[in-house]
């Protein structure tokens, strides 16, 4: 048998996060160039926003490059978006490692509830690695709430 996403052992986690903010304003930092470039980043390197092609329907791609702050050396991306159910539900999928990111949305009395959702196969090799990168990020739209630039 071949060695398939699907037959390879699986890891993954979730994450979850209680925002002070509309589900539409979440939802909109999954899928607008300009939220995406405050928090879909590694340490030292930069996403911008006008490099950044999002088709961000059901069947749509994300297309965009990781910069470097050091060299200015560019990392190209991209992630398909496999479901997008505005403001309560987007699946993304990387091929590259093969992984699936399903985020939901629900409404709490101060804000929004969000569950971030992580698989990938094989199973990262470093999942506490994986699991602070994906905090880094929340932390990162969290900021962005609160600044108001989300």
């Amino acid at each position: 048998m071949s060695d398939t996403p699907q037959r390879k052992k699986s890891g993954g986690f979730t994450l979850h996060r209680r925002l002070h903010a509309t589900a539409e304003r979440v939802f909109a930092a999954f899928v607008e160039p300009s939220k995406l470039e405050q928090w879909f980043v590694v340490p030292g390197y930069h996403t911008p926003a006008d490099r950044m092609r999002v088709d961000a329907r059901p069947g749509g791609r994300l297309s965009a490059v990781m910069i470097s702050d050091a060299n200015g050396s560019e990392i190209p991306f991209s992630f398909d978006y496999d479901e997008v159910d505005p403001p309560r539900r987007v699946v993304l999928r990387f091929d590259d490692p093969p992984e699936r990111v399903t985020v939901t949305l629900a409404d709490a009395p101060d804000g929004t509830d969000l569950s971030y959702g992580f698989v990938s196969w094989p199973a990262p090799a470093d999942p506490d690695a994986s699991r602070r990168g994906v905090e880094n990020m929340l932390d990162l739209i969290e900021a962005g709430i609160q600044r108001g630039s989300i």
